[in-house]
């Protein structure tokens, strides 16, 4: 093979092609070996192009209790959203499937409410298929100066979803902490919309 060097420059067009090691495949599993293959130009632009459109928004009009005990409960984001046509769809108890292989962005934004001078703890888990956590604990502890109060807790998660795969969203007000929920909130002379609860925003990478 010539020194590099020695090949001529050109611009380049969408129909050349790129040689390069196959690493990953298309739900970024390993591929065992890596082995050589070529690149369109045309190809490479569609991926630097991608970017996050959204597949959900939900919320939560209403309060949120998921008691105060050591089990937790599965959140709720009112009312089903999406059929099987759909990325991404939603049902009334919580439970978020995925439709459709892809790279996806998770946004979960809540808000701690408590009685005055409370001290309550609030935990919150991803869970994949009924049995796996997917990343870490997220968790509060808030001293509630006045009832109407709200504290805000916001969990960003990038996954790499296998079409068929859904999920649930727990919370957890533990026995170690006081009594505390989530709880929306009513703006003053309905200025906007209301605040609410739980707020679950879904957007994939294409």
């Amino acid at each position: 093979m010539a020194i590099i060097s020695s090949y001529p420059i050109l611009t380049p067009q969408l129909g050349d092609k790129l040689l390069g090691s196959n690493t990953v495949d298309s739900i970024g599993a390993p591929v065992e070996g890596n082995p050589t293959v070529q690149y369109t130009l045309s190809s490479v632009k569609t991926l630097v192009d991608q970017h996050y459109i959204e597949k959900l928004s939900a919320s939560n009009a209403s309060n949120f209790d998921p008691g105060n005990n050591n089990t937790g409960a599965i959140i709720t984001f009112g009312a089903a959203q999406g059929t099987t046509v759909n990325d991404v769809m939603l049902d009334v108890a919580g439970k978020v499937t995925f439709n459709v292989t892809g790279s996806y962005n998770i946004q979960q934004i809540y808000y701690g409410q408590a009685a005055i001078n409370n001290i309550p703890i609030l935990n919150f888990k991803t869970v994949k298929d009924g049995s796996n956590q997917i990343g870490p604990t997220s968790t509060t502890r808030f001293k509630s100066n006045n009832s109407l109060e709200r504290h805000r807790i916001e969990i960003n998660s990038l996954i790499d979803v296998i079409a068929g795969s859904y999920y649930h969203f727990w919370v957890q007000n533990p026995t170690s902490g006081a009594a505390g929920q989530l709880s929306n909130q009513v703006t003053d002379a309905a200025w906007g919309t209301d605040v609410p609860c739980a707020q679950l925003i879904i957007t994939k990478l294409q």
